[in-house]
């Protein structure tokens, strides 16, 4: 596909689009481009990762965003970005200068666990909501620094440090936060304490220190035997012995004080998925064949660790439910309909767990259009990227042979003074550029025609006789195209690709999407003071609607409040919004569906604080339990509920913004970058079949960067860090 001087049109300004933009702009591949060019719906780009300012230019997002600790590719790019724009020298003022000050290490997560009726504890009465908090050490590796890389990340590996882990929370528990878990690379001394009893505790941790022992001693014949056919398949049985009697001793000690003591019952629902899961790894061949894991993904996640023997309870427990909830893994958002595929939920939660370099979690000190994209489009403006801006993308056709892309149908939605790549959508607030959420309109021609608002023009139900119609066409305006939009558009432009490609019609009728909704909230106390002590986790598995949040403090420094209504707590919320439940507010027909779907939410975020805050910020309600709606910033006068109309939330239901999911049977229908079966098309997004196949930062730009290779005729893998599905 590759030559010189060849036009390439980037369909969208998310992740991937510009992940794929920043691969073919790199020194060494830009000089081979007549012309490199994004074409974004709207004035802000991101995709879902997009962010602007509102009321005191406070953050406000589609949702919450974490950075987990193996995004490699994702921080490489960002630290190359930050190298380019060399901010402390260029702008010395800006409060965010380096990737170091744009994220810092976030280690305390967890997940909210609700006593049963016999349990009891210090935090809250039966049947009531208690946060199960831990901690995971930081480590000296770098994310995105090639000599943090992992050397081996298979399914051995994963067998061995899942035994690891077992041990590391058993010998640390503590109760300084009842009751807390702490990971780590290695073993450290027990620190006996814990309501299990110091008893149990010690046998349990020497149980797991002699297992990870004995794992090391059979895996080592293991790997030396995978070369030699054949050879490997007697030792499997004694690493079920031994792993069954790990499960066998850890119950014994453990179920029989589960009905009275939360800690027990934690501790034996972690061992018994953990040991489900080794079981299924071997059991199922994917020790002797690791490329088996993708088959896996057939099957539920939940339900594969049933097969494989784990405890009914455990796979109903927090663990299971808060690993779905971070994926919003639910068919049509129902929370009755958990869906993700096995394979996935095995690897993803190892890369998470055992691949992190640094911390688990990266949190980011302004919005991810603050830190993330803005510099990526300030340096790639810089490298000659040009941005079309409020350009809609209506519809792509073929040429009369059906196999290549020949032109594209845009709608322009604004008219730009000095045409259509002028626009720039950056604006300083304390320093920091950001994205205006108000159109800049010293830059456009006449009046806008759905006001000043830029996320009206972001959306799929923007009027179409606004605006005017143009053709990109081939060996004009692009020769090659990536194609970055978020699937949930492709059925919506490519009807004549889904007529010509069976499999593109598959992937685009088949692949699960999940509308989302998000709520944040800003609070004149800090967190101590209504009852959160532990500022800056970031906890999920609590009852939906907004079954996750995180604190996010943070972000106060870079927002701009008067001083009698500055915030101390900052939280977001966010769930999968349910089809179901609300079909009718989703239909890409309906222009109303937007507003209703709005209004939906704000029910949502009304009922979690008139009748669910008490369980996650007590200190939000009063002694007779009614909401301190004064406690909230930013209402003004208001008074009451009122002041809940002062913060923000949305419902992600355009189609542009709807979640990809990862459920069972859909696998096999994700597409590769460099295999969309039309000859100068490829494929960048989540979506894609890229080697983590879920929907997060790290797939798009995976996908993103494998673009880019397809266009320049490199090796997928050309220039990708990091060991993925598509490497086993």
């Amino acid at each position: 596909m590759s030559s010189t001087n060849r036009r390439v049109a980037i369909l969208g300004g998310g992740m991937g689009g510009l992940a794929a933009a920043w691969r073919l702009s790199e020194p060494g591949w830009q000089d081979r481009f007549a012309s490199i060019t994004v074409y974004q719906r709207g004035a802000r780009l991101g995709g879902k990762a997009a962010s602007s300012r509102g009321v005191h230019d406070r953050v406000e997002e589609h949702g919450l965003h974490v950075w987990l600790g193996y995004y490699d590719n994702a921080f490489a790019m960002m630290r190359q970005c930050y190298d380019e724009l060399d901010r402390s020298s260029a702008n010395p003022d800006c409060p965010i200068r380096s990737v170091d000050e744009a994220f810092f290490p976030s280690v305390r997560v967890g997940l909210f666990d609700q006593n049963s009726q016999h349990q009891h504890d210090q935090r809250g009465a039966a049947g009531s909501w208690v946060p199960w908090l831990g901690d995971f050490t930081e480590n000296q590796l770098v994310p995105g620094d090639p000599a943090s890389q992992t050397a081996s990340f298979t399914p051995l590996d994963i067998v061995r440090r899942s035994i690891q882990l077992l041990a590391d929370f058993f010998v640390s528990i503590d109760e300084r936060v009842a009751p807390v878990m702490s990971m780590s690379a290695s073993p450290m001394p027990p620190r006996v304490g814990g309501s299990v009893g110091a008893g149990a505790v010690h046998t349990v941790a020497a149980l797991a220190i002699e297992a990870l022992a004995a794992t090391d001693a059979l895996l080592a014949p293991i790997m030396s035997t995978m070369r030699q056919a054949g050879a490997v398949v007697p030792v499997m049985g004694p690493l079920l012995d031994l792993v069954d009697r790990l499960a066998t001793r850890a119950r014994a000690v453990l179920v029989d004080r589960a009905d009275v003591d939360p800690a027990a019952r934690r501790m034996w629902h972690l061992i018994s998925v953990v040991v489900a899961q080794v079981t299924g790894l071997i059991v199922d061949g994917v020790l002797l064949d690791p490329a088996r894991i993708r088959e896996l993904n057939t099957e539920d996640y939940r339900a594969w660790t049933l097969r494989h023997g784990a405890d009914p309870e455990a796979a109903d427990s927090t663990l299971i439910r808060g690993l779905y909830d971070l994926v919003f893994g639910f068919q049509d958002g129902d929370p009755t309909r958990p869906g993700f595929g096995a394979g996935l939920g095995v690897f993803l939660s190892a890369k998470t767990f055992f691949d992190y370099k640094g911390a688990v979690f990266w949190k980011m000190a302004a919005g991810m259009g603050d830190v993330v994209v803005a510099p990526l489009y300030e340096a790639l403006r810089r490298r000659g990227v040009h941005f079309e801006l409020f350009t809609r993308i209506d519809d792509l056709h073929l040429d009369p042979t059906g196999t290549s892309v020949d032109s594209i149908s845009v709608t322009r939605q604004v008219q730009v003074v000095g045409g259509p790549s002028s626009y720039d959508p950056l604006v300083e607030v304390g320093g920091l550029p950001c994205f205006s959420r108000e159109l800049l309109l010293d830059q456009i021609v006449g009046e806008p025609a759905a006001g000043t608002d830029s996320e009206a023009y972001e959306s799929h139900w923007w009027p179409d006789g606004d605006g005017s119609a143009e053709t990109l066409r081939r060996g004009v305006d692009f020769d090659d195209v990536v194609f970055a939009l978020p699937v949930g558009m492709a059925p919506l432009v490519t009807a004549q690709l889904m007529e010509q490609n069976p499999r593109w019609e598959a992937m685009c009728r088949g692949l699960g999407t999940v509308a989302t909704e998000a709520l944040q909230l800003w609070i004149r106390p800090e967190e101590p003071e209504i009852g959160w002590r532990t500022p800056g986790s970031t906890m999920t598995g609590y009852e939906p609607p907004f079954d996750t949040w995180a604190s996010m403090p943070q972000l106060i420094e870079h927002e701009r409040w008067p001083t009698d209504d500055q915030p101390g707590t900052v939280a977001y919320f966010c769930s999968v919004l349910d089809d179901g439940a609300g079909a009718s507010l989703l239909d890409p027909d309906d222009p109303t569906s937007p507003r209703r779907a709005h209004d939906e939410v704000k029910r949502h975020a009304r009922d979690l604080l008139v009748n669910r805050i008490g369980a996650l910020l007590p200190g939000l309600v009063d002694e007779t339990g009614t909401t301190r709606w004064d406690l909230l910033c930013g209402g003004g006068d208001a008074v009451g509920e009122a002041r809940l109309d002062s913060q923000y939330w949305r419902a992600n239901v355009d189609p542009s913004d709807r979640y990809v999911q990862s459920l069972p049977g859909t696998d096999h229908l994700r597409l590769r970058s460099d295999d969309s079966g039309f000859a100068n098309l490829v494929l960048a997004g989540d979506w894609t079949d890229n080697g983590l196949n879920a929907g997060c930062i790290e797939a798009a730009v995976l996908s993103g960067l494998k673009a880019a290779n397809a266009v320049l005729g490199e090796h997928p893998k050309s220039g990708v860090m990091g060991v993925y599905l598509d490497d086993w």
